[in-house]
């Protein structure tokens, strides 16, 4: 509602502030340590909502989240953006353990859209919409290249994906001035239209073996944090947890050490990028794990 503050995490993409802001609501931010579990919580009578986040597809600890808002009657989304295919210790799949949970699929596999919105809360399900109407968009000739250049390069090793982002990489400089494209302060505020998946997108997730994305997922960890053994850079995680299906190998490093990393695992066909592109409110005063944080993209 118009005037109520949503708890957000400080390390987080700055396009998730946009849909806080498109309901009338405050962003009000509250700091990770080197774990990425929450610092502290800061109180407020006018906080309505609480977002907590699995990063990278690890299960965060909720407990101090549903103690916070027990005590000061606020609802906890559970931001499950990383982590389709992955549960707790418990086995209960995260984005399934607070009243509202939100995991975005398409993060996890290569298609253009498509999340899933979990409601444990029957009151708020009452006032939910339903389901978005499909749309009949194609998928799109990107899909379509990333998609067989994905399958050649797994068989051959040829660096297909590397290839081609390098192309697009350098006619984006020769255009922007930049390699990587960045999202700026205006994509905070941006009002958020809700538009349907597409058909072709739903029908890649239904036909997905999900058994076997999370089993090259987790090879794909154990195989890159061997590899990173012996490498300057400090893994988030000493270990991948039961159940854990990673959406990456997250470390903290310098720019240098990134690049190494990045030579190291160009054999595996994965690359190396910075997350996140943190809110302009955050930037000031980052602490240097959040600047300093990196992800070996599984996608």
């Amino acid at each position: 509602m118009p005037g109520d503050e949503v708890l957000v995490p400080a390390l987080i993409c700055k396009d998730v502030l946009s849909s806080v802001h498109t309901v009338g609501a405050k962003p009000v931010f509250y700091q990770v340590n080197q774990n990425l579990a929450p610092v502290s919580l800061p109180n407020s009578s006018l906080i309505k909502a609480v977002i907590a986040v699995n990063y990278f597809g690890f299960a965060q600890d909720l407990e101090i989240f549903f103690d916070y808002c027990k005590k000061y009657s606020a609802k906890l989304i559970e931001d499950n953006a990383h982590g389709y295919l992955s549960a707790n210790i418990d086995g209960v799949l995260l984005g399934n353990r607070a009243p509202l949970g939100i995991t975005s699929i398409r993060k996890t596999i290569r298609i253009p859209d498509g999340a899933r919105l979990h409601i444990s809360d029957t009151k708020l399900s009452e006032l939910i919409p339903p389901q978005l109407s499909l749309n009949e968009k194609p998928l799109g000739a990107r899909y379509f290249l990333q998609s067989r250049f994905s399958k050649v390069e797994r068989l051959t090793r040829l660096p297909l994906l590397r290839w081609a982002r390098s192309i697009v990489r350098l006619r984006r400089f020769l255009t922007t001035g930049e390699f990587i494209a960045t999202s700026t302060a205006l994509d905070e505020t941006e009002n958020v239209v809700p538009v349907g998946p597409r058909d072709s997108s739903m029908k890649k997730i239904h036909k997905l073996n999900e058994h076997v994305e999370a089993r090259r997922r987790t090879e794909l960890y154990r195989r890159v944090s061997s590899a990173l053994d012996k490498s300057k850079i400090t893994p988030v995680h000493g270990r991948l947890p039961e159940n854990c299906t990673p959406y990456g190998f997250p470390f903290f490093g310098d720019a240098k050490a990134a690049k190494d990393v990045q030579r190291i695992v160009n054999s595996f066909g994965v690359e190396v990028v910075r997350w996140p592109d943190l809110p302009e409110a955050v930037l000031a005063d980052a602490p240097d794990h959040y600047s300093n944080l990196w992800l070996v993209n599984f996608l």
